[in-house]
């Protein structure tokens, strides 16, 4: 007997400077088709100008051939703007920008769709910083929020991944709830038969034993980061009351200044390289461990809920032990962070390890929000998956 389902189409939309993003999309949306898409009988299709659109000529603009191709039939809108907000059109001010307004008259005019849009918060190259686009980016940013359209930052292409697999699912759950008109098709249709995984193949056992162990790896690295910092932050102390006590000494001279200062720069170089082999230690065991862990809760569903609770709320007293630990280790680290960046550059050895110190705590700050704010998202998927 054939499979009905419900088929959903996403549009991507963003300016050309994030095709990494772009090329790496479907590969989330095939995904989901085969965990959320097979356990609710929905099926994903992501509509792209690359794989939708064509080569071809207007009697108005550029832009109205790729509308056109495209056309309004999407139920999902995806938004991503880094560090170009794109090309002006007859009608705004990129394409981007074009796209979104189309999808936000639809949603005004009444019809069942659903918004997300995202901004990449990477560092942009010195070289490739462009005045005028961040202008233009950042009255957009404005223009989301006067329009009610909430939006959400990533700092890396796996970090966008992670955030659809939650977020994707989330939004079809509420296009199902406000309509009674979604496109039912068979597995079979004119364009050929849907590809699906049986449950079984999922190995869904697999992907719970997966989900800890790579959230244990996330959380061995974290309390290595918090230790070290501990353990720099007391040589910090020890180091300042030792030159306290020196200057006071009648004989004190600059020797001894630097003596000091030299093996403060070994032991800040020390913490440094600490930081450098546990930071992406910790997040790449992290995305993995949410990569798998979305894979395993969108493939939960009103009939199999039961016999998965038990994992379920394991997972989540593991989720609640990392999102405990994060602030720790954020807290202890800008204390540190505090303490370091205001100390004088007396000395050029130290000067240099502190400013290398400097930009690896930032960069780990960084990495340590955002999977804060992924975790609090993923706790709150498991919540509401045991409350189905």
């Amino acid at each position: 007997m054939a499979k009905k389902l419900t088929q959903f189409s996403i549009l991507l939309s963003s300016p050309s400077d994030l095709e990494s993003e772009r090329n790496e999309i479907p590969q989330v949306i095939s995904e989901l088709n085969q965990t959320y898409g097979n356990s609710n009988n929905i099926h994903f299709e992501l509509i792209k100008w690359e794989t939708h659109s064509a080569p071809g000529i207007s009697k108005e603009y550029t832009q109205q051939i790729i509308n056109q191709d495209i056309g309004n039939d999407y139920d999902i809108f995806i938004g991503i703007i880094w560090k170009k907000f794109g090309t002006k059109t007859a009608k705004a001010n990129s394409g981007t920008e074009e796209e979104f307004l189309n999808a936000l008259k639809r949603y005004e005019n009444g019809e069942n769709i659903q918004i997300l849009f995202y901004f990449k918060s990477e560092a942009i190259p010195f070289n490739e910083i462009d005045p005028e686009q961040i202008s233009k980016i950042n009255n957009f940013k404005e223009g989301l929020k006067q329009n009610n359209v909430l939006f959400w930052n990533f700092n890396n292409i796996e970090e966008l991944k992670n955030q659809l697999r939650i977020h994707i699912p989330k939004r079809t759950d509420s296009l199902l709830v406000n309509s009674n008109n979604s496109i039912i098709r068979s597995s079979e249709d004119e364009n050929g038969s849907f590809d699906f995984i049986d449950s079984n193949e999922f190995g869904i056992l697999d992907f719970v034993i997966q989900f800890e162990d790579y959230l244990a790896n996330a959380n061995l690295a974290l309390n290595g980061i918090t230790e070290a910092t501990n353990v720099i932050s007391e040589e910090f102390k020890n180091k300042t009351n030792e030159l306290d006590r020196l200057q006071k000494l009648p004989n004190f001279n600059r020797n001894q200044l630097v003596g000091i200062l030299s093996r403060t720069a070994k032991s800040v170089d020390n913490y440094t390289n600490r930081l450098i082999t546990e930071t992406p230690l910790y997040q790449d065991n992290f995305e993995s461990a949410i990569k798998v862990g979305t894979l395993y809760l969108n493939s939960i569903t009103k009939e199999n809920i039961e016999e998965n609770r038990e994992s379920l709320e394991d997972l989540l007293e593991s989720v609640k032990v990392l999102k405990s630990n994060i602030p720790n280790a954020i807290n202890g680290m800008i204390g540190f962070y505090d303490v370091i960046k205001g100390l004088p550059n007396l000395y050029s050895v130290f000067t240099k390890s502190k400013n290398k110190l400097i930009s690896q705590l930032e960069t780990l700050n960084t990495t340590l929000k955002h999977s804060y704010d992924l975790t609090h998202e993923f706790e709150g998927e498991i919540e509401y998956k045991l409350k189905i």
